[in-house]
């Protein structure tokens, strides 16, 4: 199997896990009629009838993320800061099946396991983010700067959820959630490519 192959199939399997929790979450706040996206969180769109939506969406966004991992592994298996970077793409891909897999709990009594797997993505992927970001900037220069801004962006606004005000919790959880599919797809799009670079080296 080609490297070629490879980059370009992990990095379209990434790109997709992006579309899907998109495409999901649009279809469960069509579906859930009694779901406001402005005030109810994501996780409470996981609660009843269509929840198996959003989970679906979670779950290809957790393949999208192991992918990456596969990926970048392929074009790149040296270096401390990056091995621990694609480890912890591995543990966010387990943690967002987790999430989806308890996301039924959001909300109510007996959550503390749906929220401890919150608070864990929260972490790890700014983390992520860092660590790898300056292996990145050999992909696309852009990229390293790029990376900084996410997790700038991640450590400020991220931070600040439980403060917001209910009317607002959901668009605002939406917007900090936004930052991981911006980054994903990004980094995705330029694996799918990453073979210019091996072919020039």
């Amino acid at each position: 199997m080609s490297k070629k192959f490879i980059y370009k199939t992990c990095g379209v399997i990434g790109i997709l896990g992006c579309v899907a929790v998109l495409a999901t979450d649009l279809i469960g706040i069509a579906l859930h009629e009694a779901h406001n996206p402005i005030k109810n969180t994501i996780s409470m769109l996981a609660i009843g009838k269509y929840g198996w939506i959003q989970d679906l969406g979670l779950d290809i966004l957790a393949i999208g993320f192991l992918a990456l991992a596969i990926g970048f592994y392929s074009w790149k298996s040296s270096g401390t800061k990056w091995i621990i970077g694609l480890i912890i793409l591995v543990l966010i891909s387990v943690d967002l099946i987790l999430i989806a897999e308890h996301n039924q709990y959001a909300g109510r009594p007996g959550d503390k396991i749906h929220r401890k797997l919150v608070y864990a993505l929260a972490l790890l992927f700014p983390a992520l983010v860092l660590l790898i970001s300056f292996d990145l900037k050999s992909l696309k220069p852009y990229l390293k700067k790029f990376s900084f801004w996410i997790a700038g962006l991640w450590l400020v606004l991220a931070p600040l959820l439980p403060l917001v005000p209910d009317s607002i919790n959901g668009a605002y959880e939406r917007l900090v959630c936004a930052l991981i599919v911006i980054w994903l797809g990004t980094v995705s799009y330029n694996l799918i490519y990453a073979y210019r670079k091996t072919e020039k080296s």
